[in-house]
């Protein structure tokens, strides 16, 4: 059922159908993890790090939002991700961003009835992806993620439990016949515990049958191993925070939990100085935990840019660099688009959007294109999804070309670096350059305006030969159809 999905992760990160299945294996014992409540304890998870309005794309139907690898280590932390790329034999860069790529339609497939699984017991269409990660199933049990789930390691054994304990019961029936040494004297016991073997098999059967058990008719370990998500599930108010470094003075206001506010004051207090930081952060039991906060924290730094003012709601921010010099304001942008590329951002700089608002009414389909053509559009690290910090510059585009000269037809060039293979490449060109047509379709802009076209590494305007170069490389660019 994943087969797709196994493929094409193994040629886009240059790795084995083994060890992307490995991969996938542990993915799904995570999300069926007994002790963190299995699927809506997996989801409460990503609720508790604001990332709520994400994995509820995931379930049933719609598009499902991109998970970045920064994203996943977050909710996962850096050490289960480093176990989990040891045990399949790939580096930690390489199992986050697999894992974060595999994640939104592995969870999208197991909701499509846009139900989220009850219980912790991994489902039998999925045991064939199990195989060979029994020990890391064990090892989650024993400290990585919460000792209980060691459970989790002999889901893909569940089928024989039932015949198990039917054989055990009939062994102690045969026991009880013969006296436990061959002699008869217990058998006025046996035909109890051969009926309660029948019994047994029968609530197996029926649990098999039932998709959909009433809760209070639950009484296996599941039902009560999703007690840990009830904290997740109480802390309904998202954290917010804002920032606003005005002459030096940096004043501050939101409202977090109390232990992210306790770290966030220690940070602050210690790149600007305890004079400089003014305001107060309020403290509810009902918030949940700041999920960003480690990637604000990195920031901090980047911040003390004089004029910087810098909002976070959820998975909200909006930032103002009116103030900060026009010379900053590039790399201050691109520096907050790398930290929260998952978040939609408003007031960002981009040299693209400048320069459409600079177009006069009569512009020219060419001068449309070399402005469209500088925008700084951004895609999930080798995938076509567009990060939703490209909203804004996205919208602003797509205002923009439906004011452009009636009969005007625009041609989407995508075009990658070498690195990986060349069909793939070519591949995602075209998918990332039909993504963007897409986009500004359902922004507004008339069908048939648009074109895609891939060209994947054949036209480098950089030296593949460095990091810089290969970011040249990446690139959209728009031109006009002939």
């Amino acid at each position: 059922m994943f087969d797709t999905i196994l493929q094409d992760v193994a040629t886009r990160y240059g790795i084995s159908l083994e060890k992307a299945k490995q991969l996938l294996g542990m993915l799904v014992a995570l999300i069926f993890n007994e002790k963190r409540g299995g699927p809506a304890g997996f989801v409460d998870l990503f609720r508790s790090q604001g990332l709520g309005d994400l994995i509820a794309s995931w379930i049933g139907h719609g598009p499902n939002q991109p998970i970045s690898p920064a994203q996943l280590q977050s909710v996962l932390g850096n050490d289960l991700i480093g176990h989990i790329a040891q045990r399949a034999g790939v580096d930690g860069s390489t199992a986050s961003a697999a894992m974060s790529s595999m994640l939104p339609d592995v969870f999208n497939t197991l909701t499509e009835d846009g139900q989220i699984p009850v219980g912790s017991t991994i489902p039998e269409r999925l045991h064939g992806y199990l195989g060979g990660i029994g020990d890391f199933m064990h090892s989650i049990g024993a400290g990585v993620i919460g000792a209980g789930a060691a459970a989790v390691g002999a889901a893909g054994a569940v089928g024989h439990k039932a015949a198990d304990a039917v054989g055990n019961l009939g062994n102690r029936a045969t026991a009880a016949t013969t006296g436990g040494n061959g002699s008869s004297g217990g058998s006025k016991w046996w035909p109890w515990l051969l009926l309660a073997a029948l019994v047994a098999l029968g609530l197996f059967l029926l649990s098999r049958c039932n998709k959909n058990p009433e809760p209070a008719a639950t009484t296996t370990p599941a039902a009560t191993t999703a007690e840990p998500a009830k904290p997740a599930e109480a802390a309904s108010t998202l954290p917010r925070l804002q920032i606003d470094n005005q002459g030096g003075t940096v004043n501050v206001n939101g409202q977090l939990a109390d232990a992210d506010k306790t770290r966030l004051t220690t940070a602050l207090t210690q790149t600007f100085g305890a004079d400089a930081v003014k305001g107060d952060i309020n403290v509810d039991a009902s918030t949940a935990p700041a999920g960003w906060l480690d990637k604000l924290i990195a920031l901090l730094p980047d911040l003390k840019a004089k004029g910087v003012k810098f909002a976070i709601d959820g998975d909200k921010v909006k930032i103002d660099l009116s103030g900060v010099p026009e010379g900053d304001r590039a790399a201050l942008s691109d520096k907050i688009r790398d930290a929260f590329g998952a978040f939609e951002i408003s007031g960002l700089y981009d040299k693209g959007a400048e320069a459409l608002s600079k177009l006069k009414d009569g512009f020219s389909a060419d001068d449309l294109v070399k402005a469209l053509s500088l925008m700084g559009i951004r895609f999930e690290t080798g995938k076509a999804t567009i990060t939703k910090d490209n909203m804004e510059i996205l919208t602003k585009a797509a205002d923009t070309i439906k004011r452009a000269p009636a009969d005007t037809k625009i041609e989407v060039d995508g075009h990658t670096d070498n690195t990986g293979n060349a069909a793939a490449n070519m591949k995602l060109s075209q998918e990332r350059a039909d993504a963007v047509v897409a986009k500004l379709k359902e922004l507004g802009v008339t069908d048939g305006t648009l074109s895609a076209k891939g060209f994947g590494q054949d036209k480098p305007v950089a030296d593949n030969g460095s990091e810089a170069g290969r970011a040249k490389n990446r690139r959209i660019e728009f031109v006009v159809a002939k």
